[in-house]
């Protein structure tokens, strides 16, 4: 079993991302404040509709992803994104794909460790398939520069589809601290040729006034103190000590769930593309619900089966936890 460690780090690298281009003359920049949780600040561009935030998934386990979109609909940026989860390596029990439920303290997915570029890859491939029906690999025109530690890597295509030819781009970063690795930095775009230099400045603006706010930072050391607590306490059965705390957290990550789940959802609605990342990596199994044909995702899980209820409770398990659960159909 792992456990998580605090990795504050990796959301702060986001602000020290910068780029070669200096922002755009005819931008102008309003100041978007994280609306989940209020852990961040930073200028998006105007006129460019975003949405997003930090989305919490256990007391260790939160995702930064802000998605934008150009007004006409032809660019589109993405800071993070919520369907990366940090992983843990392969072991002789636990092979790639599978899931590392730690409960309300992190959903990871046993991975074998992936550099940067190799990640960006894998990423570009799924991020821009319903976009692309081509991908022509370009050479990189565009360098960031990120401190902290870790291997980078990105690339770029030539993405031919029915919005015509467009240039896409995924910047990953990863950093390896076994028996967890992260990726501490991903940043992806889609966008025409002569729109990239004043994206690529958008992108830049907003990673040089990106700010996590220190009441957060504070908040998340006490909320990784509590997941460890949370933890030790479950691996001995003894989760009584805890209450009704982590009951009424818990029921608070289900919720977080459904948001994600109702902002992948939406996204893909609108322009078929916010895909999420590999389903065997991810740890999302897309499934159908035989009540009313609605696709819904859920985490996955050990066991081949997964049940939901009348009150959206969804439950794990090769056979029916009980009466009053319907069986949900994998895609």
């Amino acid at each position: 079993m792992t456990f998580v460690r605090s990795s504050i780090v990796a959301v702060a690298a986001l602000a020290l991302l910068a780029g070669g281009r200096g922002a755009a003359a005819d931008q102008s920049y309003v100041s978007f404040t994280d609306p989940l949780e209020r852990a961040f600040v930073l200028d998006l561009p105007t006129g460019w509709p975003a949405r997003g935030g930090m989305f919490r998934l256990g007391y260790s386990d939160y995702r930064l992803m802000i998605a934008l979109r150009s007004a006409d609909g032809e660019s589109d940026i993405r800071l993070g994104d919520v369907a990366v989860p940090s992983y843990a390596l392969p072991t002789s029990t636990h092979g790639e794909g599978e899931p590392d439920d730690l409960g309300a303290q992190a959903q990871l997915i046993f991975a074998r460790y992936r550099s940067g570029g190799d990640y960006a890859t894998l990423y570009a491939l799924t991020r821009f398939k319903k976009s692309c029906t081509r991908l022509v690999p370009l050479k990189n025109a565009w360098k960031p520069v990120v401190g902290g530690k870790g291997v980078a890597g990105s690339v770029t295509f030539r993405c031919d589809g029915s919005g015509g030819t467009r240039t896409a781009f995924v910047y990953a970063k990863t950093l390896n601290q076994p028996p967890l690795w992260q990726v501490t930095s991903l940043v992806s775009f889609l966008a025409p040729a002569n729109r990239v230099a004043s994206v690529e400045a958008i992108i830049a603006h907003a990673a040089s006034t990106f700010k996590l706010e220190p009441a957060w930072i504070a908040y998340q050391q006490k909320m990784d103190a509590q997941g460890l607590r949370y933890q030790v306490a479950r691996q001995r059965e003894r989760m009584a000590e805890l209450g009704q705390q982590v009951a009424a957290f818990q029921s608070r990550m289900h919720a977080m769930q459904d948001q994600v789940n109702a902002f992948e959802r939406g996204q893909s609605a609108r322009q078929a593309q916010f895909e999420g990342f590999d389903n065997a990596i991810n740890g999302i199994t897309p499934t159908t619900d035989p009540l009313d044909g609605e696709t819904r995702d859920v985490w996955t899980g050990p066991h081949n089966g997964y049940w939901v209820n009348g009150s959206g409770t969804i439950v794990n398990s090769a056979n029916s936890p009980g009466s009053g659960y319907r069986q949900l159909q994998p895609l």
